[in-house]
């Protein structure tokens, strides 16, 4: 018969013939039974006590502390990106990341690999079966044998190995597997969460950008007709030299505000660019970002104890937690003997057309145990190992659940300090209107200097600025703070 690997297998150093058991149903049976109904080593899972707060420390509303409650189990981390981000403009940008961002398919990609991953470690739970088939032709050497000639081996057979899982080592590693696929589930999560929330925040910082371009474009516009309006009165003798050198100051300080805009401008759209994974894209027409759509007004943050199931970083650290604990049942394991078992079954002839011809038959069934005796300390090393991953696990979850907690709390109040900044600002810039108008109507009438006029108008020109600034900060904060409860439902 010809050599085969699998008809006498080695499966430890003390190999074990099944003897008058190998065609012993019972035995076999017990054996089935011991492997489906044997314990998993290790602990089993727990999620570990966290006492979160039941509120926010923000107790009150960012927009209406009358009509706003916090506590809200059913708050904006309900919500889905759709309902939130209410533009259509940024809505039609976000729909085109999804759909061709370069993250967001490596993201897509691994999750698959992972899945892929959790069918190579169930397959350890059931038996290997194989099918070969051999051929070997061989010539004795004249020289110890007297009449030499060519001999033909040729053999078809199925082998069968299977590893007991008597301790639950491979259910742990199951476990630990699927485990690791969850986390890419949330992983896939996180970066759609990311991309839509640095959608929103790009979008809303390039309208900015454009909005106070428009008004240092405005104002440069209106300052020249005012250098031009100086330059005749003092033509003509009515003010003095001082006066126009003094609307020429004007005029540059708001040119040279220009060239940095446009740079701006042109950085946002180019982030932009590449979170939609594209060289070039028709950007919706430039709004005015005292006019944009912005995002729903009351805000309910919920309570805290939703985090744990709607932030993905949370679910991820807590996906690496259970595998880390099922690492240990592995770990633990390894203490334990092994159970192997092998089978096999073929033919075997010297022509193929008698491959199958009754006395060709060859069968083996062995098993075999092997067990730890003296490895200078790498289970024990090992096993500890597994149990201080598993703590830094765990320590890494309460960690991140901490940091989610005030993450929420830090939005909350961004968000509360970004409302009170817009409403001041915005009686600012309407006081400044009236204080520019009034200006013009006495410099106009000889009763002001142009002093007044130009400190008015630069006045309004500043709270304009800073205007737009504290409405993309609004919105930015809102952003910031779905993002911080989950990002919603996608």
């Amino acid at each position: 018969m010809a050599n085969n690997p699998y008809a006498s297998p080695m499966v430890g150093p003390n190999r074990i013939s099944m003897g008058r058991f190998q065609r012993n149903p019972i035995f076999l049976g017990l054996v089935a039974a011991l492997s489906v109904g044997a314990c998993s080593l290790g602990p089993d899972y727990e999620r570990p006590e966290l006492n979160l707060p039941e509120q926010y420390s923000v107790q009150d509303s960012v927009q209406d502390t009358a009509n706003e409650d916090l506590s809200d189990p059913n708050g904006i981390a309900a919500l889905s990106w759709r309902s939130f981000y209410q533009d259509p403009a940024l809505l039609q940008l976000i729909e085109h990341a999804l759909a061709n961002n370069l993250n967001l398919q490596i993201a897509q990609s691994r999750l698959i690999a992972a899945r892929s991953k959790i069918t190579v470690s169930d397959s350890a739970l059931w038996p290997d079966v194989a099918i070969s088939a051999g051929f070997e032709r061989t010539l004795d050497s004249a020289a110890t044998n007297t009449s030499p000639s060519p001999e033909t081996t040729l053999d078809l057979q199925g082998t069968v190995s299977w590893e007991v899982d008597l301790w639950g080592a491979n259910r742990r590693t199951s476990e630990a597997t699927e485990a690791m696929y969850l986390s890419e589930v949330e992983s896939l999560r996180l970066t759609y969460v990311s991309l839509i929330s640095d959608i929103a925040n790009r979008y809303y910082e390039w309208l900015d950008v454009e909005q106070r371009y428009r008004v240092s474009s405005e104002t440069v516009t209106l300052r020249q007709k005012e250098l031009k309006i100086a330059q005749l009165r003092h033509a003509n003798g009515m003010i003095s030299g001082l006066d126009v050198r003094q609307a020429e100051v004007e005029l540059q300080s708001a040119k040279v505000t220009l060239p940095t805009l446009n740079y701006e401008r042109k950085f946002k759209v180019n982030q932009l660019y590449i979170l939609l994974g594209e060289y070039d894209y028709p950007l919706p027409e430039r709004q005015n970002m005292l006019e944009v759509k912005g995002l729903p007004d009351e805000l309910s943050a919920g309570v805290p104890s939703q985090l744990l199931s709607m932030r993905p970083d949370v679910k991820i650290a807590e996906q690496a937690m259970i595998a880390a604990n099922a690492h240990v049942g592995v770990a633990k394991a390894a203490f334990f003997p092994k159970f192997v078992i092998s089978g096999m079954y073929g033919r075997e002839n010297d022509h193929l057309t008698d491959i199958f011809d009754a006395n060709g038959v060859t069968w083996s069934l062995l098993g075999g145990i092997t067990a730890p005796i003296f490895n200078s300390g790498k289970i024990s090393a090992q096993f500890d190992i597994a149990s201080e991953t598993s703590k830094q696990a765990m320590l890494n979850y309460r960690h991140v659940v901490l940091n989610a907690y005030f993450d929420v709390n830090d939005a909350l109040n961004n968000l509360k300090r970004a409302e009170l900044a817009s409403g001041a600002q915005q009686e600012l810039v309407a006081s400044s209107k009236e204080y520019a108008r009034l200006a013009r109507l006495r410099y106009q009438n000889g009763v002001a200097t142009s002093l007044d006029l130009m400190d008015a108008q630069r006045q309004l020109f500043s709270a304009q600025l800073a205007y737009s600034e504290i409405l993309r900060d609004k919105q930015l904060a809102k952003v910031a703070l779905y993002r911080a409860l989950g990002g919603g439902q996608i």
